[in-house]
């Protein structure tokens, strides 16, 4: 991934933070046919490896199912806050004169997945449904499938996880522009998109 020093996560625990929000993972994997590329939630490990371990599934009647169970080499990206940045936001200083531009944090987590057998894969489910349905109000929760729902669902799922074996991260955050362009646009994005704007306040707080 193309990158600048100034665009480097303030921690790794900013860059599992992302992960961990983001949660749903664009999922790239090389095969003999060209990528296959699934869309799939993840829960992170971040304990397990020297850069974390993904665990994720998705349906056995999907191709990509055997690219992953193969361990062919995957990546996985999960995405933060972005937004499309107007010079219009701009001060004229004496003129606005900064070109448009698009502020984001991404994550890529490079490694070769390995299968989870059936009692792995339903204790991920488990933990999945744990994970998302956490401090919501009358959550759900995986018994009310009934006798035999998870049994029967099993065989239609491959599970597998990801020991992370590169992990690159990209805050763009508007350290490269002029300090009072990227105030002004922190300003109009405050009530817009305030996650955005939260982000390029904290990337740029050593510049004041």
């Amino acid at each position: 991934m193309y990158t600048k020093p100034e665009f480097a996560p303030l921690s790794r625990d900013e860059v599992f933070g992302l992960i961990e929000a983001a949660a749903f993972a664009t999922v790239i994997t090389a095969g003999p046919e060209g990528l296959a590329v699934s869309h799939l939630p993840v829960v992170l490990h971040r304990e397990r490896g020297e850069n974390g371990t993904l665990v994720s599934h998705l349906a056995a009647a999907n191709a990509h199912a055997a690219l992953l169970t193969e361990g062919r080499a995957t990546v996985a990206v999960l995405q933060g806050p972005h937004g499309y940045i107007s010079p219009s936001w701009y001060p004229s200083n004496p003129v606005r004169d900064s070109a448009p531009t698009w502020n984001f944090a991404v994550v890529h987590c490079h490694g070769r997945p390995v299968p989870l057998d059936t009692q792995a894969t339903a204790r991920h489910l488990l933990e999945l449904v744990d994970v998302l349905e956490k401090d919501r109000p009358d959550r759900w929760r995986m018994r009310e499938l009934g006798p035999g729902g998870m049994e029967r669902r099993l065989p239609h799922v491959v599970g597998f996880e990801m020991p992370i074996t590169r992990l690159e991260a990209k805050f763009k955050m508007g350290q490269d522009e002029r300090l009072y362009d990227t105030i002004a646009a922190i300003e109009a994005l405050e009530t817009a998109d305030p996650a955005l704007a939260d982000l390029m306040r904290k990337h740029n707080a050593h510049r004041g």
